[in-house]
């Protein structure tokens, strides 16, 4: 958790940042949204598309096979109802013909004439648009087309039923374009071998009559998971937005937030919330540059609080910004100092030049108090100090010590920096060195000085 907390020094406010127990999450969705709708549009909705697809295509297989075994129950019924009539017209002359006696020798009988005239009689009647019946050997026994009466004729379809023992149906298509079913129906013989009844059935209104009913039945899925989808797509359009928004001001907040940070807090806040754990403390060699109004005491005193925030604004806003245009952090602000730090090549070069421009800018703003500034390089351990509850992001060190005693040392518009920055920094408009005594410290300290030329003429 970030909390801020305010306490008053000098008639001012210090600003601290305190970091508690810190969110565990990923860099990317510590810096972005959660991309929730695109996720849902790359994942959940071609599931639900192909769910869609899926449910339309098993429900066009049951609905053929629905309709293959109506037929088959149907040419299955017709297919009885020819053996039941058969056996009533010559029962001995039918037995003989399925039991796969030669078709010649039966119909060559005046009773098989009657047979076969019947068998015809009933292919008519039943509105059938081709009839064969098979022996167990694969002969026809009878066709409607009588030239094929006799012949043998083990197909694949009618090996098929004969080696499954149960019906089966073959979809075609007719020379003329029309769709019908080939169906091969047993029919048992007592003491042998089913006989093999082949009908063709054309696809007719019953077919459409499935299809509709198929399409009722998975139409009314199919709208529902439509609706479900559109509105799912809806409810994470809306979400996604609520996200945006949450992660917009979640953004703003910590650029508000940063801003009462150094931007050494700041990117360590971030890389302990991007792998988790822990801010570490480190040691580093840094220039410290500290700068401090000078009596300013007596300005908060003879002043109201609105002038003197007024006051300590235009103050700060002239030396951060120095700061940061030479490329310090700002690690704090106490009361009416200034505390920052300068890293890397030439820091302490940078951090005379910073001094410079800010007393220079100061002194063209002609404010009523003028600043003071110490410049020390040294070692520094940067890390968090605190209970666990109550944290701050600081540095800590003799080398701080030593520069907040240097600015001390310094007179309106004057620079105090120890000798070993000035010369690491090759400057040569500093004065000649000096031996100083610092508070706090046994051995005297050598210090170079640096004044503007209109510093000994302001209060």
């Amino acid at each position: 958790m970030i909390c801020i907390k305010t306490k008053q020094l000098k008639s001012t406010k210090i600003i601290k940042i305190s970091l508690g127990q810190q969110l565990v999450m990923n860099t990317h969705s510590f810096d972005q949204p959660y991309p929730l709708l695109r996720l849902f549009l790359r994942y959940i909705v071609p599931g639900l598309l192909i769910l869609l697809v899926l449910s339309a295509f098993l429900t066009g297989v049951g609905a053929r096979q629905l309709a293959e075994g109506l037929y088959l129950e149907q040419a299955t019924r017709r297919a009885q109802v020819i053996d039941r009539a058969m056996t009533e017209v010559a029962p001995d002359h039918w037995r003989r013909l399925k039991r796969g006696e030669a078709p010649a020798s039966v119909y060559g009988e005046a009773v098989g004439q009657t047979l076969l005239a019947e068998l015809t009689r009933e292919v008519r009647e039943l509105d059938l648009t081709h009839l064969k019946i098979y022996s167990s050997r694969g002969v026809i026994q009878y066709s409607t087309d009588g030239s094929q009466i006799g012949m043998e004729d083990r197909s694949r379809a009618f090996v098929a039923a004969a080696e499954r023992g149960a019906s089966t149906a073959v979809y075609k298509t007719a020379p003329d374009g029309s769709a019908l079913y080939e169906l091969y129906v047993l029919v048992a013989v007592p003491d042998g071998s089913p006989v093999i009844f082949e009908l063709y059935e054309p696809v007719s209104h019953l077919n459409a009559l499935l299809w509709r009913a198929s399409i009722a039945a998975a139409g009314v899925p199919s709208v529902i998971l439509i609706v479900l989808m559109l509105g799912m797509t809806r409810l994470v359009v809306l979400a996604q937005k609520n996200i945006n928004n949450r992660a917009a001001l979640v953004a703003d907040l910590r650029t508000r937030l940063e801003r009462l940070l150094s931007g050494a807090a700041s990117q360590a806040v971030h890389d302990a919330v991007s792998v988790g754990g822990g801010i570490a403390s480190s040691r580093t060699r840094c220039t410290i540059l500290y700068s401090d109004i000078r009596d300013f005491t007596s300005f908060a005193e003879a002043n109201g609080p609105e002038q003197v925030v007024h006051f300590l604004n235009q103050s700060m806003t002239i030396v951060v910004g120095a700061i940061t245009r030479a490329g310090g952090d700002v690690d704090k602000l106490i009361g009416d100092a200034v505390l920052a730090r300068f890293h890397g090549a030439r820091a302490e070069a940078r951090a005379i030049s910073a001094a410079r421009e800010a007393l220079g800018l100061l002194d063209q703003a002609n404010l009523p108090r003028g600043v003071g500034i110490g410049i020390y390089t040294g070692e520094v351990i940067s890390g968090t100090i605190g209970p666990a509850d109550r944290m701050d992001f600081t540095i800590i060190g003799d080398t701080v010590n030593l520069a907040a005693r240097l600015c001390a040392a310094a007179s309106r518009g004057e620079i105090v920096a120890d000798a070993e920055t000035v010369t690491a920094a090759g400057d040569g408009e500093f004065g000649a060195a000096e031996v100083i005594s610092v508070k706090g410290r046994r051995s005297r300290l050598e210090v170079r000085r640096w004044q503007m030329a209109s510093a000994a003429e302001l209060p």
